[in-house]
């Protein structure tokens, strides 16, 4: 299960919750769109919905209860704009009635306790999936702020698409065998960590998050956390972070891996670099990325994974080697 807080205007919040859907933004740019698509194959069925309404605060508690697709129905109050990618939501949990007031989700930002979600982005979207301890310091305080929540309802105006189109990937791969935009390749990752596929590759995995916003302006990729349960108790042990290039990864493309790398260890593991995998995946490495690759693990014994993806075009899919 997992958790995501989606944004969202006054109006159009109480048509969310009245119709039980829930619209991302109609991407002017195939790059946009391709990162819009990347994060609602994030999205699974009965992963937790907060909503952040604009100078409100945040509220809860959904749940997703359908695969995302695509309907251009006009249901929205802003005629300019349909939020055509869209996903159902439901009311199973019940819902909280007064907020998590904006100071208070600041506060939490400056502790360090919510820090995938970002009020300042450096991308602009709506949908940003959050950790599951994100997601439990948000249910405290709405717990906090409520003495009751409110029971599921039926509703009488349930949103009810006739489209329902499927959303697809549209690698838009280049002469040479990329792809055309990293958030293409960022979708099948996304689509591929749901579906279970990369374990193989990543290791078992307990959260996979995309476009994580970091302290210094920068996007990170992918992120994953890795729990084993001993005896029945939840043992998280390691973190993962993964660089998607679409083309040649070069040496300024390994600095923000370890750019990365380094914030993850202050940040989540108290400075144990031992707990963080970190995956640079690209169609092709220069010398100098895999010379300093090799020197790195002969001299400090520290591992940077590299993987090399090719466009399996007859399956449009891709194919992950490691190399090294």
């Amino acid at each position: 299960m997992g958790a995501h807080i989606l944004l969202v205007s006054e109006r159009n919040y109480e048509i969310c919750i009245t119709r039980e859907v829930y619209g991302c933004v109609q991407p002017t740019t195939e790059w946009n769109r391709a990162e819009i698509i990347a994060g609602l194959y994030s999205l699974q069925l009965d992963d937790l919905i907060f909503f952040y309404v604009k100078n409100k605060g945040i509220y809860g508690l959904w749940k997703v209860v359908s695969e995302p697709f695509y309907d251009d129905e006009a249901i929205w109050t802003d005629t300019n704009q349909l939020y055509p990618y869209r996903f159902l939501i439901g009311r199973s949990f019940g819902t909280f009635q007064n907020p998590i007031s904006l100071s208070d989700i600041l506060d939490l930002h400056d502790k360090g306790k919510i820090w995938t979600f970002d009020l300042n982005p450096v991308q602009q979207k709506n949908q940003y999936k959050i950790t599951m301890d994100e997601a439990k310091e948000l249910l405290r305080l709405l717990l906090r702020n409520n003495q009751l929540w409110q029971p599921k309802y039926d509703s009488c105006n349930t949103y009810n698409p006739q489209k329902r189109e499927t959303i697809k990937i549209d690698f838009g791969e280049r002469k040479n065998g990329s792809i055309k935009y990293e958030g293409w390749l960022n979708a099948w990752f996304m689509l591929s960590l749901k579906n279970g596929s990369l374990k193989k590759i990543v290791g078992d995995y307990s959260e996979f998050i995309n476009l994580v916003p970091t302290s210094f302006n920068k996007v990170m990729d992918i992120f994953l956390t890795h729990v084993s349960y001993i005896n029945n108790i939840p043992v998280l042990y390691k973190y993962t972070c993964i660089e998607l290039k679409t083309e040649k990864a070069m040496e300024k493309d390994l600095t923000q891996l370890l750019h990365y790398e380094d914030w993850l260890a202050r940040k989540l593991s108290s400075g144990d670099h031992e707990m963080i995998q970190s995956i640079l995946v690209a169609n092709q490495f220069s010398q100098n990325v895999i010379d300093y690759v090799l020197n790195r693990k002969s001299i400090e014994n520290r591992v940077i994974r590299l993987l090399v993806y090719k466009m399996d075009t007859d399956n449009r899919t891709i194919l992950l080697n490691e190399i090294l």
